[in-house]
């Protein structure tokens, strides 16, 4: 995190609501795919990505580490996403203890959008979607979101070995699973 951006976070924190809202339109992309992810619904992370906003701007005196901003607003949205599904009954309670993100959906400012991202890694996604809730979690955060293993910890509140062994298991039962689609020519 830059200092400037170091900066608006403190001076959000002391109440300054265009600092605030300066950091959420930073953010809103990254908060919009780790919504559409869990949902899959273009809808429901808009509204999704409100409540975030919303709960954000409404516990950020509590933030006690600017330098955590990210961890945090990415916890936030989690949250959300969780508390959203289990409204919906679209994950059982046992699948919701360690989970997160993962980001196929992509914008328009350089990178592919969703239409090419899905076209060119259509298998790598499928096989993402088939791990288990907690593996694809650690996978997405580590590798979509380019979250390091500490921050993916953090943000999944697991311990850094859980982390690592996640990752580990997830990447091996995606070769697996890709070694047949690609002919073994997978690799990480």
């Amino acid at each position: 995190m830059t200092a400037v951006e170091l900066e608006k976070v403190r001076n959000a924190i002391k109440g300054n609501k265009n600092a605030f809202a300066e950091l959420m339109d930073e953010r809103k992309k990254d908060i919009y795919r780790i919504a559409f992810i869990y949902v899959k619904n273009n809808l429901d992370a808009m509204d999704l990505f409100h409540d975030t906003v919303y709960n954000a701007f409404a516990t950020i005196k509590k933030l006690k580490n600017p330098e955590f901003f990210n961890t945090w607003i990415t916890r936030i949205t989690i949250n959300c996403c969780i508390n959203f599904l289990k409204k919906k009954k679209r994950i059982n309670k046992n699948e919701i203890q360690c989970i997160d993100s993962d980001d196929i959906y992509q914008y328009s400012d350089g990178t592919p959008d969703l239409s090419e991202v899905l076209s060119s890694n259509i298998d790598l996604i499928e096989a993402i979607e088939k791990l288990d809730i907690k593996l694809k979690t650690v996978i997405l955060l580590k590798y979509y979101q380019d979250f390091t293993i500490n921050q993916v910890a953090e943000i999944v509140e697991c311990p850094i070995g859980t982390v690592k062994t996640r990752l580990n298991r997830a990447l091996s039962l995606l070769r697996l699973e890709l070694k047949d689609v690609k002919g073994g020519n997978f690799n990480e």
